[in-house]
């Protein structure tokens, strides 16, 4: 569901930017205090009217609050301090200085004997643990802050703690959780009688439970904020509820009302000047036109949808508008269009992905740095309190000193070269940590990227293809338009698994789940239920699992001799048989179509070049044996060494 997640950032004393005469007045007024807890007071308030105009000037009025406080012993110096100049590093993008300010704040908070600043500087910390996408740590800290809340009674706090937690958990897909957050936050802003963040709170649960397909109670929250965002004015929630209406009403294939409120999401987002809502409104009316059948127009709206993404660099957007453009491109029949978009989508997919994995690889030496001096400082401690224990020692008296000193550098060195090797040992022990944590970060994102890419782009399409079905049944065509309408069908069903393919590519999921032979013949199936091709399969000795490696690699190459069949040679039925006895594999895939003269043809193509080189790695040979008119036949041989 295309929406934004309204994190309520916990910075709880951070105002809104205020007109130049109300900055100018408070420096007057600035001007005539004396030094006290109000002048402190005063300087955090002028901080926060420069927060969005100049967030350097802001800090340096928290600063100059901070100085002052400590100055004349103001208890809440330090937790105020912080919790509006972290605020500004968040804006910033400083996160990691944040955090350290954050957990600063934490033992302030605690020195004070404060439950409820300590609540509100645990949750500011769990929103920068959010922001470095540390999930556990960000639960943890939330929660401690919620149980202090509770503690206290304090509802507003507790209903924001309980929406925030709502957002946290939907990020992480924990939607049972998010959704009872969810639910906790709207009963009490309705009981607060908040209508602002009650419209917040309903959003958000609406989102959680779109992101179930539970589209019915979505909508209904969905309504319920519009109508709230309404009555208060608030143009900028109206667009994102409006947004996510349409969003539900084009899942119910209910066009024209997905229409109605898409237009309406445009229109406020142009009049507020937000072009991330105004990106989505537009190729949101793109696909009411896509289904509805009108390309030209389809293909306008997502022209303009990526034209503004670009503009103002929102990559994620950007890649979702050149799939929709792709889309209709295949539509349209301009396949080498739809391939260009394919590309562009890839390669920005690619920089998103390495821009991730380099941040992971940064966070993780983060953390082990962080780990490495804790370490250090336990070497310091001991070695101290070792010292002291030496010194003990040395006061029994001099009789026993030459003893007793012999015996101490013994048991002093014996330990140091004990310590060292522990500590060697430690150190070692972190780094293998440190690198398996960054190879399952990279595992994680790729599977994280197939689901996406698999339940968004995947979903789209699997719905075009079902409206497309749905109205050859209800429409009389001409006999050559009806083979145009089978011919866009086909199309779209390359498009789909195409798709999947890609999806494959980054994890193939079904393959480790399931096992080599369960997913071919689900790939196999899914190609013969179009009804197209007949797809005949045998296979034989697959029961045992090979290694991971050795099984994607045939699978791969099934799946790439299967797509070549389908692509070229105009097939209708296609065989596929895969033996292992012992440990010898073969892989054989043969059609009925046009095949090629294989004494002529040379094989350079990019599919026949990833087969070759996925036989290559298995140490294997592939021939090929095909005549124009007569098929195609295509052996693989190859000798399986590592099995699990």
């Amino acid at each position: 569901m295309k929406t934004w997640l309204l994190i309520l950032v916990f910075c709880m004393l951070a105002a809104s930017v205020q007109s130049q005469l109300r900055q100018d007045s408070l420096l007057l007024v600035l001007k005539s205090m004396k030094d006290d807890e109000s002048k402190v007071l005063l300087l955090i308030k002028i901080g926060q009217e420069f927060e969005k105009s100049d967030l350097e000037k802001a800090k340096s009025y928290y600063l100059l609050a901070r100085a002052l406080g400590n100055r004349i012993n103001y208890p809440l110096t330090e937790v105020k301090f912080v919790s509006n100049y972290t605020f500004a590093l968040n804006m910033q993008g400083k996160i990691d200085s944040s955090l350290y300010w954050n957990l600063k704040g934490i033992e302030a908070a605690r020195k004070l004997n404060d439950d409820e600043q300590l609540a509100k500087a645990y949750f500011n910390t769990g929103t920068s643990y959010q922001y470095l996408s540390d999930y556990p740590l960000a639960v943890e800290v939330y929660q401690k802050g919620l149980k202090l809340f509770e503690k206290i009674g304090d509802k507003v706090f507790m209903a924001q703690a309980y929406d925030i937690l709502q957002n946290l958990y939907s990020s992480m897909k924990q939607y049972d959780k998010a959704r009872d957050f969810g639910k906790a936050a709207v009963a009490t802003f309705r009981q607060l009688n908040n209508p602002k963040m009650l419209a917040y709170s309903l959003t958000n649960l609406g989102t959680v439970y779109g992101s179930i397909n539970q589209k019915d109670s979505a909508q209904r929250y969905f309504k319920e904020a519009e109508q709230i965002a309404g009555e208060i004015e608030d143009e900028v929630l109206l667009s994102t509820v409006q947004l996510n209406l349409g969003d539900v009403y084009l899942w119910k294939k209910q066009l024209s009302e997905s229409k109605k409120y898409s237009e309406s999401a445009l229109a406020l987002a142009v009049e507020n000047e937000l072009p991330e809502t105004e990106t989505i409104a537009l190729r949101s009316i793109s696909y009411c036109y896509m289904y509805t059948g009108d390309c030209d127009s389809a293909f306008q709206y997502a022209e303009r949808a990526l034209a503004v993404s670009q503009k103002y660099k929102f990559p994620k957007q950007t890649i979702l508008n050149l799939n929709q453009l792709a889309s209709l491109a295949y539509l349209s029949k301009d396949v080498w269009k739809a391939e260009k978009y394919e590309i562009q989508a890839k390669e920005l997919q690619d920089t998103l992905w390495n821009e991730q994995l380099l941040l992971n690889t940064i966070n993780t030496e983060k953390k082990f740095e962080l780990d490495k001096k804790s370490a250090q400082l336990a070497i310091q401690h001991e070695k101290i309190n070792r010292q002291h224990l030496i010194n003990w020692l040395l006061m029994i008296g001099l009789l026993s000193l030459i003893t007793i000193s012999a015996l101490g550098y013994r048991n002093y060195s014996h330990r140091k070269r004990m310590q060292e090797q522990r500590i060697k040992e430690l150190e070692t022990e972190k780094q293998l940590l440190a690198t398996q944590s960054l190879l399952q970060g990279q595992e994680d994102e790729r599977s994280r990227l197939a689901k996406d890419l698999h339940d968004g782009l995947g979903g789209m399409l699997s719905g075009v293809k079902l409206e497309l079905g749905a109205m050859k049944g209800n429409l009389i065509l001409t006999e050559e338009n009806g083979a145009l309408f089978n011919n866009a069908l086909q199309k779209l069903d390359r498009s789909i698994s195409e798709m999947r393919r890609v999806a494959h590519n980054m994890m193939p999921e079904a393959l480790i789940n399931l096992g080599l032979q369960q997913a071919m013949q689900d790939y196999c199936d899914s190609i013969g239920s179009s009804g197209t091709f007949i797809v005949k399969t045998e296979f034989h000795g697959l029961e045992q699992r090979l290694s991971a490696t050795t099984e994607v690699n045939i699978y791969r190459i099934v799946q790439e001799l299967v797509n070549n069949a389908i692509k070229h040679s105009k097939a209708k039925e296609i065989l596929v048989q895969v033996m292992l006895h012992e440990r010898s594999l073969s892989i054989t895939v043969e059609d009925d179509g046009t095949g090629f003269d294989s004494e002529k043809q040379s094989y350079t193509s990019n599919g026949l070049q990833n087969i070759r080189s996925r036989v290559n790695y298995l140490r294997g040979r592939m021939d090929i044996k095909s005549q124009s008119g007569r098929g195609t036949s295509i052996l693989v041989e190859c000798i399986i060494e590592d099995n699990v």
